[in-house]
């Protein structure tokens, strides 16, 4: 109930936040993703093709997002439905080299068993550095109550660049799990420590209005006992799709 609260409490501030400013201030942006799988922190929660639709709005910032996952065959139930829809408010304080991002982000599964939860995120991301590399520590206030830190760094690659596009982005990711997050998500595993990387490639491509993103990556555990509950034959996987996104 406190967390639901903090929530509701948190989008109302953003809300009038965000309808004091002039008019024509505000950003907006739809984003339309399609998937060959939905893979989450490494782990699996769907491995046939999904669509991910999300609305973003912001300001100066202040960002409000709400995003949705719908799964696109019945392999896993739910077919053509919203089974997850995920709620999240942030702050960002921009600096000359460290940008630093407070988040409250809230999942909920209106058709689906999946237990709903909130997470707080502090995010710091090292501009002015190769890679860029950014640290997230997320905590879980609700079903979990666990720690999980994720480092991620992007790069261009130089290659592939056109007139519409900047060409390739090269993403690596590793993350790390407390004894309460690894108990909660992996059973068959009793303590803490790094769980999953991955590698993605990511080719954006300024098309019309908007930006299409081609993309592919690869995920894995770091532990042989290690798996998702219900795809343990899927620890590697290898996943692409497509996102379009444009800004109005």
């Amino acid at each position: 109930m406190g967390s639901r609260f903090v929530a509701v409490a948190l989008a109302v501030l953003l809300l009038l936040a965000l309808t004091a400013v002039p008019a024509g201030a505000l950003d907006a942006k739809l984003d339309l993703s399609l998937q060959s799988a939905y893979i989450w922190r490494g782990m699996v929660l769907n491995d046939r093709p999904v669509f991910q639709p999300s609305l973003t709005l912001s300001q100066g910032g202040l960002t409000a997002s709400v995003w949705s996952n719908v799964n696109l065959t019945g392999d896993h139930g739910y077919e053509d439905e919203l089974g997850e829809i995920d709620y999240w408010v942030a702050y960002t304080l921009a600096g000359s080299k460290v940008d630093w991002t407070v988040t409250w982000y809230d999942y909920t599964f209106p058709r689906t068993s999946g237990v709903s939860t909130q997470e707080v995120w502090l995010n710091a991301t090292w501009k002015t550095l190769p890679f860029a590399p950014s640290l997230t520590a997320v905590r879980d206030v609700n079903a979990v109550k666990g720690w999980y830190y994720q480092l991620t760094g992007s790069q261009p690659l130089g290659v592939l660049r056109s007139k519409a596009s900047d060409g390739l982005l090269l993403t690596l990711n590793v993350g790390h799990g407390n004894d309460r997050y690894t108990r909660n998500y992996f059973p068959q595993l009793e303590r803490s420590g790094v769980t999953d990387w991955g590698v993605r490639l990511d080719w954006p491509v300024r098309l019309g209005r908007g930006t299409l993103k081609l993309g592919v990556g690869y995920t894995d555990f770091t532990d042989r006992d290690v798996f998702t509950p219900g795809f343990e034959g899927k620890r590697a996987n290898l996943a692409g799709g497509a996102d379009y996104s444009i800004a109005f």
